[in-house]
This record gives C-alpha cells, structure tokens and sequence, in this order.
C-alpha cells in the first residue's frame, strides 16, 4: 500500500482539513522511568499484547466451521469474532506511538496467520453459509475489516499491504452481494441481526468508509451512502434524530451506548469524506446530548449495565441487581466513549471534548485496569451458571474488568461479553477493546491546530512529533500528571514552521499559572497559546489548579441526589476503600476554605498498605479529623469485599 493511501485511511480521506484538531502525522515517545502511562502501556503489552497464544487463539475461532452459530447454548449467535480485530485495532494504535519492534512483529505474524482463514467466497467469519449474516455476524465482519485498517497505519511491507487490501476487498465485495437495500433482493443492513434495531450491524459504516479511503473506489462510498440512508436502526433514524435535537440518547428507540456511538464514528468518517454538513452537525449535537444526560462521575455512560440511561442523573442509585445483574458502566462504552470524542475533538476543537477523553482515561478507563490479576474462584463461580460453572479456572489474567461500581460496591462483577473456546478458556469484549485506550490518549496527546502543535494530555518523557506538513519536534515533558499538576516542558528541537505551541487548559482548572523562560504568561481561554521563536532549552512551566474539589450530582432531582457527593484533584477522582479501614457507609462532611475548595493533605505512607495504588489523600472533616481517600483508578482491586469502594460518597 502507498504512503498516500495510507494518509488516506489515517486522516479521513482526501478531506482531513476538514478537522478543526488533526492527528500529528507521527508521535514516538521515550518515557520517562516515573512516567504513570510508560508503565501502564508495558502492563497492557506485557500482559495481553506479547500474548501469541491468544492472537493464535482468536485467529483459530475463524476455523472453527460456524463456532459463533452452533446449537449449543454457549455457542450460539456469538461474537468470537469480534475479540480479533477488537484487540488488533488497539495494539496497531499502541504500536504507533510506542514504536515496538517486538509488538509489530507479533502483530505481523498475527495479520498473516488471519489472512489464511480467509475462504474462497471472500469471508473471514466464525458463521456457516448456513447461519451467516444472523445475530452479530456482521458486527464480527466490521471488526475484522477495522483491525486490518488499524494495521496497515503500522505496517512496513509493501507487499504484505497489498495483499491485505485484496483481502479486505474479497471481505467486503461478499457482503455487498447479500446485504443491501430490500428492492434488490437483499436483506437490509438493519434487518441482518435481531439485535438492538440493527445498530450493531449498522456500525460497519466505519470501515467502508475507511476501505473506501484506501482504495479509492466509490463502490464502497456508495455502500456508505446507503448505510447512512437506513439510518442505523430499523425503529428509528438516530441520525435524523441526533439532527433534529430534540431528544438525549437515552430516548431513542434502541439504546444501547456502544453500538451506537460506533454508528456515529461511521458518520464522522462518512462525513469527512462527503462534505455534507448535517451528518457533521447530527454527530456534534449528538455528543453534547451524551455530555449533558449521560456521562457520570468516573466519565463512562450508563448505569443499566451497557445502556444510555439519563446516567447523569441515575448514577446516585445503587445497582439493582435483580434487573441490571449487579453491572454498570461497561468498559466498551468507556473506550467508544474516549474514541467517540476523539472524532468530536478533531471536528470542533472544543476542548470539551478532550477534558471528558481525559475524565474517562484517568478514572473510568484506568480503574478497569486488573492489575490485582488473581481473580479469586469464588467469584468466578458466581459468575457462572449451569454446565459453564465447572468450566471455570481458578484465576484469569484478562488485563481489564468489565464493569465499574459508583455507589459502595465491589468490582469484578461479572466478565463482559465473555465467550467460551472449545478448550473451555474464555475471553471477554472489555478486556479485548482495552488496549484501545492506552492507544487513544498516545494518539491525541499532542495535536495539531491551525495554531501549531498543542498539547492535550501530558506524558512525562520525551515526545517525537512529525507533523502532517513533515515538520520535527522534540519536548521533554516532566511531570507526574495527572497525580501531579506541575507539568515542564522543554523544547529540544522545534521547526520554526510549525508555529505556535497550545496547552489545554482543562475546565476544572480554575487557577492556573504559567510561566516561559521564568517569565509570567497570560493564562485566558481553553487553550492558552505561545507564539515565539522558540529555541533548544526553552522551558514552559504549567502549574494547574491543585486544590480538591466537591462535585454535588448534576441533577438534584435524581435518585439520593442529596445523599452524596464526590471529591476531585484535578482530574483524579477520589474513593473510599474498605482496605483503609473507613466504613464506606459513614458519611463525609469535610472543613472547607473561603474559596469552597477542600482542605487535605497526601498520605505517602498508605503506599505501604496498597503499594499498587496511584494517589493516597487525607480529606479533613469539619470535626478535625481525617477521611483516608485512594485514587478510584486503583480502588476495589481485590475484587471482594476486603476492598469493597465507593465514588459517590454519603455526606
């Protein structure tokens, strides 16, 4: 594949100008020893991406002659084939800013061993010619088709992409013969599963859209333009409707978060190639109305287990666990979340968007971190049912849990979209999209603006940036952000073309100082901006608000609104856990200054107690006395109640 087509599928097709933020071209990073994200991208690699046996695993599910619609109940309408191309397209976007010879080679080897499972007909499926196009046949297809596009951005053999662009082609060409509009005898694309209304087969909009970019052929625009037509789902138009904005989300006729914020990534590509400004605004207004009503505390959507549900209001009441199974707040919709306001950022600018990106990586997306590991049996056992339950070993080293309690509760419910192998192992969805996130903060953290280069996360270490034009930076970041709010960055090559240098100021930052070469800047707006001739040595210091806030729940009129509130220190949230002997049920009334900010102090020798944990504080209460508080990132690692925790604390 040429470098050309390449821009292509990276930027959105021949129209990327049509982002207010773009994608730098190219970010290598060296971290810093210290550095929180240089460690957890070694836990996600070490832990899943190095795993060959499970890239051979999921590879061999393609084998399995209709292994996703077998009669047997575990087997049935499943979606084995998705964990593939789930997990290659988070490894690809790893890869790319952690420049792994070792992760690329493994994920070559991977690629190849997926193209011979391809059959004569064109299909890479895990259903029979009998079963296909059922149940989440097509969701499976769209993600083998997203996992081969992720790895071309990565991949350094011209043949080999080559070869997987006729792959994709044989892919998508047999779809087209079979799903379609109605008039031409073939079943609509919203008719091809009994799911959700169709948006689970609805999101292959995105990788059309990007194979269009690939190769240029309009037969696969004109198969977007079709999807678009249908509108995602078969009782409603949610584009339509995300276009008119008159309803939330969590008032469409299907609801399910995930499935359909993978739609409107589709509409975002879809309408980075066209033009068409209302499929633009629908996106946009569509996630505001997600902003507004549905994202809580821990920046994730939905506290009936997987659906838009008004969470923002809803997230004070404990799970009912006769009808949600005790789960909410699934990481899929975490990370679609992140990827969703990725496309919102690189549309508007605004830099809400890439405070939620940032609200959902630092709590949420980290909190399902599984580095505990050992899942003890007993929860396992009570995961399963009927014939499953003797199948079950005694630990898993899934990398991600699945679901995130609010109010006191434990983790480790339950394993999201767990499916069974033939050799009685199992996987799940979560842990499959998880490397996704580490890849979306590595891809967004510097990006470019009509300004120049601007900072939107900070990674301690020394970033690498090749920008769209070819222009080469290299800024050393020190900082132990986000547990630290004092970010330095020093310029140690800088191409004059390039312009200016931005830094997100994020909302919860209400005093900011910053300083160039000691010298005091003017700190005003979302994004403070600093335009000079740069040279080597130049430091800009950044020194964000530190003071701990109190977050009362957005809505007072939702459940036990006025029972609780949450604590923040920048964009950390804070929890109780039962490991540092607080009862979680006794309330928290904290002193507070004459600004209405929290007094604390850090605690680094509870480091000794969880020596895993990120951030220890003590929150003074009004009566004098201290209320021990841990990062939720690394909350309820146990998985039991001996680390039982809470976000929403009782006041």
């Amino acid at each position: 594949m040429t470098e050309r087509m390449k821009e292509r599928v990276f930027r959105g097709g021949e129209n990327g100008q049509r982002d207010k933020m773009a994608v730098a071209a190219k970010l290598d990073y060296e971290f810093a020893p210290s550095s929180y994200f240089g460690k957890d991208t070694i836990f996600v690699k070490r832990i899943q991406l190095f795993d060959t046996w499970l890239w051979k695993k999921f590879v061999a599910q393609f084998r399995i002659y209709g292994v996703d619609d077998k009669k047997a109940e575990r087997y049935h309408n499943g979606w084995r084939s998705e964990y593939w191309g789930k997990m290659m397209r988070g490894a690809a976007l790893v890869c790319a800013y952690s420049q792994d010879d070792d992760l690329y080679e493994i994920l070559t080897a991977s690629v190849k061993d997926l193209l011979t499972t391809q059959d004569e007909k064109g299909r890479i499926t895990t259903y029979s010619l009998e079963y296909e196009f059922n149940g989440l046949d097509l969701w499976g297809r769209k993600y083998v088709l997203l996992g081969l596009q992720y790895y071309l951005e990565i991949c350094r053999d011209e043949a080999l992409a080559e070869q997987i662009v006729e792959a994709m082609k044989k892919h998508a060409d047999y779809i087209m013969q079979f799903i379609g509009p109605e008039s031409e005898g073939k079943t609509p694309v919203t008719k091809a599963t009994a799911n959700w209304g169709g948006l689970n087969s609805s999101s292959i909009l995105e990788p059309y859209v990007r194979l269009y970019n690939i190769t240029g052929e309009s037969k696969y625009l004109d198969y977007a333009e079709y999807i678009v037509s249908e509108g995602a789902c078969r009782n409603e138009n949610i584009f339509d409707t995300a276009y008119a904005d008159e309803k939330a989300p969590f008032e469409y006729a299907q609801v399910k978060a995930y499935e359909m914020m993978s739609c409107f990534e589709g509409l975002m590509e879809y309408y980075r190639v066209t033009g068409i400004e209302k499929y633009r605004d629908a996106a946009i207004r569509f996630g505001y109305k997600v902003l507004e009503t549905d994202v809580t505390v821990i920046g994730c959507c939905g506290c009936t287990h997987e659906l838009f549900d008004n969470s923002a209001k809803m997230q004070t009441k404990p799970a009912d666990y006769s009808q949600a199974m005790g789960i909410m707040q699934e990481t899929c919709v975490t990370v679609t979340w992140m990827k969703t306001c990725h496309q919102l950022l690189r549309l508007t600018g605004d830099r809400a968007f890439a405070d939620a990106i940032e609200q959902s990586f630092v709590n949420a997306y980290l909190g399902a971190f599984n580095t505990h590991q050992v899942v003890p049996p007993e929860i396992n056992h009570e995961r399963m049912d009927g014939e499953e339950k003797n199948w079950v070993p005694s630990f898993t080293l899934m990398p991600f849990d699945s679901y995130s309690p609010l109010t006191a509760d434990i983790r480790g419910r339950k394993i999201g979209g767990q499916k069974f192998f033939d050799d009685h192992t199992f996987y799940g969805c979560c842990a499959c999209i998880g490397s996704a996130g580490m890849g979306i903060m590595g891809r967004i953290s510097v990006m470019e603006n009509e300004k120049g280069l601007c900072f939107q996360y900070y990674i301690g270490g020394k970033v690498h940036v090749t920008t769209t034009k070819g222009a080469e930076a290299v800024l050393r970041v020190d900082t132990n952000y986000p547990y630290s709010t004092d970010v330095k960055v020093t310029v140690e090559k800088w191409d004059p073309s390039i312009g200016a240098l931005s830094f997100r100021i994020p909302e919860w930052s209400e005093r900011t100082v910053a300083k160039i070469c000691g010298e005091e800047l003017s700190v005003q707006g979302h994004y403070m901006t600093v335009k000079r001739e740069f040279s080597e040595g130049d430091v800009i210091e950044v020194h964000f608000d530190d003071r701990m806030r109190r977050i009362l729940p957005p809505y007072a009129d939702g459940p036990d609104a006025e029972k609780y509130a949450a604590y923040a220190i920048g964009p950390v949230l804070l929890a109780k856990d039962a490991r540092l002997g607080d009862y979680l049920h006794d309330s928290v009334s904290p002193a507070f200054d004459a600004d209405g900010y929290v007094p604390y102090e850090k605690n680094e020798g509870l480091f000794m107690e969880i020596p895993d944990a990120r951030m220890f504080i003590n929150l003074k209460r009004a009566d004098g006395e201290v209320v021990r508080l841990i990062d939720y990132s690394s909350a309820g690692k146990t998985y039991t109640k001996e680390s039982e925790c809470a976000a929403w604390l009782e006041r």
